[in-house]
């Protein structure tokens, strides 16, 4: 911070006042901003109805501070400096009220805005004695005893104003937005018909930078500027902080006042900001039950997530991730439901999640034993040690066991209900491969015993159409069991065979096939395969689209040689049907003479099918050439190929 030096005997100058009145500004300006940083906020200014109510509402006294150049114009004798910039005080002392009219249109409603700004002004002009060098006992009237009146105060002020909105049907009007320069404090909301301006009626612009009224420690210590209550749904959760909150960075906490109990996973939206995810402490999506209604839920902004993270939540419950290590807490998810719980005549035991749909309203498992003394066990006098399982209060089982105490000794389980009349049955012994009933205690025969007679079947049955009444053996022919005979036989039924192939020799098999129904278009569904090694030929019927048949084909190691369609065409294009030979023609030739030769050419488009040959005695000549034209159907007509 600077300061003016003066010395004793020096002349003293304007501007020794000045500048220390600069520098004091400057000084103290900076220190508000080491506080409230470079943004614009203001303090007091609260804002409430007349009293006795009317249409009038007051503004009290108050502050803003705003960054402002050092000087915007010239300071008395020093020059304006606006390459600087500080964080100014504008001050209104006095309360400032202001009018307000409702809309006189029935069922309109208007809202007022109340905006503030910074300004700084010159005033208290007055006319100032100056030093009159030519007769020092007589002071000038101003600057070369003028008269001239100049303003001795600058004032940073706090400028305050109300700005009507347009009247409109009540729920559809709009706030007005601040003038430039301006920031918005309060809206007034006026009914068409009012006459007065209550509490309800004036609510804090959204984002207001309104300082808390206590002062920035109190609100600190309060955690007031770090609090609001929610305005949103459930799992939509709104908040709005004043004052208005600067960028979100990582590790910035809030804390807000749930409307509603989330039922599944949430957002939050601060500030009129975008909704962002809202997680549990775990970096976990919430699945419901973490927010109550009321309750105070606390979060840290994580930039990695682009998300809230909840620090605290009174009152929901508390997210744990799968424990890993002998020291971490478990989740539900780890230990599906196990709580103590007691039940009926069966006592403390550990209670299991019910699933949706069972018969047990409880399931209680409890570890039991039975001590000699007490004589209630499976087998009276001994050690036996069990499990208990409620399904009620009077239903339930209980399992003891036993083990033999020598070595390859048998272990032994017994089993009794308690029923819905309260009264346990017998204990009944469990029998397995290491301890196996005897033949009596199950009302078998020994295994070296015999039947003492053949009991014939007091109700003979029939065994596919034959009857048994156990006396004696009986035998069934493969009619009886629907069956062909292996031997073979005549058979007037019809059957319907998936695939008929030769057995034996694997080299050539030979097989009959109806394929299984949704074969594709163009697919064989009935063919016969005839096979050596490698090699195979198919024959058989082709689908259409339908159900329909589409042609007739042979095929060849996969390859479609032959191929006739339902109206005997040919569809492959390895067979032509639009082609013949015309009727037979022939042409004499003319024998030459010895030692010469002579050439006869057949009409072109013609195919030789004969000769005439005729022997003249020392050689044999051709006379005669036999030949068919090769002709092509052309719009029902046979033409010759000469002419296409």
């Amino acid at each position: 911070m600077d300061r003016q030096i003066v010395y004793p005997g020096a002349i003293p100058l304007e501007t020794d006042l000045l500048n220390t009145n600069k520098y004091a500004m400057i000084g103290i300006a900076k220190l508000a901003s080491a506080i409230l940083g470079s943004n614009t906020y203001v303090h007091g200014l609260a804002c409430t109805p007349s009293s006795p109510a009317s249409m009038t509402v007051n503004v009290a006294p108050g502050q803003i501070y705003s960054l402002q150049n050092i000087d915007g114009t010239a300071y008395s004798s020093l020059p304006a400096d606006t390459t600087h910039s500080i964080l100014k005080q504008g001050i209104s002392l006095d309360t400032t009220a202001f009018a307000l009219t409702a809309p006189g249109t029935s069922g309109y409603s208007v809202n007022y805005l109340i905006q503030a700004t910074f300004s700084e002004t010159d005033k208290n002009a007055t006319v100032l004695p100056y030093y009159n060098a030519s007769n020092p006992s007589v002071a000038w009237s101003g600057p070369n005893n003028t008269g001239t009146a100049q303003n001795t105060l600058r004032s940073g002020v706090c400028t305050l104003s109300l700005k009507a909105g347009v009247p409109a049907t009540t729920g559809t009007q709009t706030t007005p937005a601040p003038d430039t320069g301006y920031i918005a404090l309060y809206v007034i909301t006026v009914s068409q018909g009012a006459t007065t301006v209550t509490a309800s009626n004036i609510t804090v612009a959204p984002n207001a930078p309104i300082i808390p009224a206590s002062g920035i420690f109190s609100a600190i210590q309060q955690g007031s500027v770090t609090f609001a209550t929610d305005t949103g749904t459930a799992n939509s959760y709104v908040a709005s902080y004043l004052p208005n909150l600067p960028a979100q960075v990582d590790g910035m906490r809030l804390t807000f006042k749930a409307k509603n109990a989330n039922t599944g996973a949430s957002t939050l939206s601060v500030n009129g900001g975008a909704a962002s995810p809202l997680y549990s402490h775990a970096n976990q999506t919430l699945q419901g039950g973490e927010i109550v209604a009321n309750g105070l839920v606390e979060v840290e902004w994580n930039s990695s997530l682009t998300a809230w993270v909840m620090c605290g939540n009174s009152g929901g419950s508390l997210p744990v991730l799968s424990g890993t290590q002998s020291n971490h807490a478990i989740n539900l998810g780890q230990v599906p439901g196990l709580v103590l719980a007691s039940v009926g005549a069966f006592g403390l035991g550990i209670r299991n999640e019910k699933l949706p749909g069972t018969m047990a309203a409880v399931d209680v498992s409890r570890f039991d034993y039975f001590a000699p003394k007490d004589n209630i066990g499976p087998l009276p006098g001994q050690w036996v040690g069990g499990i208990t399982h409620a399904m009620g209060d009077q239903i339930g089982w209980q399992i003891a066991g036993l083990g033999q105490g020598a070595v390859g000794g048998s272990p032994r389980a017994f089993i009794r209900m308690m029923l819905s009349n309260g009264n346990f049955s017998n204990w009944g012994e469990l029998y397995h491969t290491l301890n196996k009933p005897s033949a009596s205690d199950v009302g078998a025969l020994p295994v070296n015993g015999t039947a003492d007679s053949a009991t014939k079947l007091s109700t003979p049955r029939n065994i596919a159409g034959v009857a048994f009444d156990g006396t004696g053996d009986i035998n069934l022919t493969p009619a009886n069991v629907g069956a062909v005979s292996a031997s073979g036989g005549d058979y007037n039924q019809t059957y319907r065979l998936g695939a008929v192939g030769t057995l034996g020799n694997e080299s050539n098999p030979v097989q009959l096939i109806s394929a299984a129904a949704g074969q594709a278009t163009d697919s064989f569904v009935a063919w016969t395969s005839y096979t050596w090694y490698k090699d195979y030929v198919r024959t058989g019927v082709v689908r259409a689209g339908d159900n329909t048949v589409k042609s007739f084909a042979v095929e060849i190691n996969g390859v479609r040689f032959l191929e006739i369609g339902r109206d005997g065409t040919f569809l492959n294009g390895n067979m032509a049907s639009d082609l013949r030979l015309g009727q037979q023609e022939s042409m004499n030739v003319t024998i030459p003479g010895t030692g010469q030769s002579t050439d006869s050419v057949v009409p072109s488009g013609c195919y030789v099918t004969g000769l005439t040959s005729t022997s003249t005695g020392n050689y044999v000549g051709i006379t005669k050439i036999f030949y068919r034209r090769l002709q092509r159907k052309v719009g029902g007509n046979w033409v010759d190929a000469t002419w296409l």
